[in-house]
């Protein structure tokens, strides 16, 4: 059985006011949202100075800024926040782009409206599933493995946050995670120098995996190496591990 979303707030940010209103926010406030319509960027930024979202939905082409843009500054303010691209752009690299920009789930227009719930629901689902006891204790032990199971005996190595939701690499500073990122880390930190298979960590991020394009972990992977590389000037110490999947490489 699925998790309540009643009291989980949505923005919606819309430019097209009668998809929006008509369509997008009565049936989100019927399957249990709080919804916060709104049609740039400026007003979502605006609205998140007094409101804090657990989740976003967002267009692309919006009049003062693009969706990537958004997605990505959201990113770097919230790791753990939501965030579902709902566009009519549905090329592959578009897809692309959105998922470099941090995004959980891409959909295209025109969308089931139980396609859009479903995933919506989903993420809430993952983002409730990890209460802040549970947190407290398998990142504490995600973190100690990271600390201490390097064999160059380096004091100060890579590691996460108490929560898991900071990559602390060596010589200091942060790179923040999203929900994705933050799933797949834990696994793959909780048993350093052996692989993971890819079959264990689409099953961390998804209820079916055979619903999941397994190129999306793949992207998530290389979005994960790069941001690291552009944020500390180090490269995070994951490799891809042929016919079985990735580990952390000490």
């Amino acid at each position: 059985m699925g998790l309540t979303l009643n009291g989980h707030r949505i923005a919606v940010v819309e430019d097209d006011p009668e998809y929006r209103d008509a369509v997008l926010v009565p049936i989100l406030a019927r399957s249990g949202f709080k919804v916060s319509p709104m049609g740039s960027a400026l007003e979502l930024y605006r609205a998140m100075l007094s409101e804090a979202y657990d989740l976003v939905l967002l267009d692309v082409d919006l009049p003062d800024d693009d969706g990537f843009s958004i997605a990505t500054h959201l990113r770097g303010l919230s790791p753990s926040v939501g965030i579902v691209m709902l566009t009519g752009l549905g090329s592959g690299a578009d897809r692309m782009r959105g998922l470099e920009a941090g995004v959980d789930a891409y959909l295209t227009k025109p969308v089931e409206m139980n396609e859009l719930v479903a995933t919506l629901r989903n993420l809430v689902n993952r983002i409730q599933a990890q209460p802040a006891d549970r947190d407290d204790a398998d990142t504490g032990l995600v973190a100690g493995r990271l600390e201490g199971a390097a064999p160059t005996g380096r004091a100060n190595a890579w590691r996460l946050d108490g929560r898991g939701w900071r990559i602390l690499p060596p010589g200091g500073g942060e790179v923040a995670l999203n929900l994705a990122e933050r799933q797949v880390m834990a696994m793959l930190a909780a048993t350093p120098g052996v692989p993971v298979g890819r079959a264990a960590l689409i099953g961390r991020l998804v209820e079916d995996v055979h619903d999941f394009d397994p190129h999306r972990l793949e992207m998530l992977v290389y979005r994960l190496r790069r941001k690291c590389l552009r944020e500390t000037g180090l490269e995070l110490p994951v490799r891809a591990v042929r016919g079985v999947g990735y580990m952390l490489a000490w």
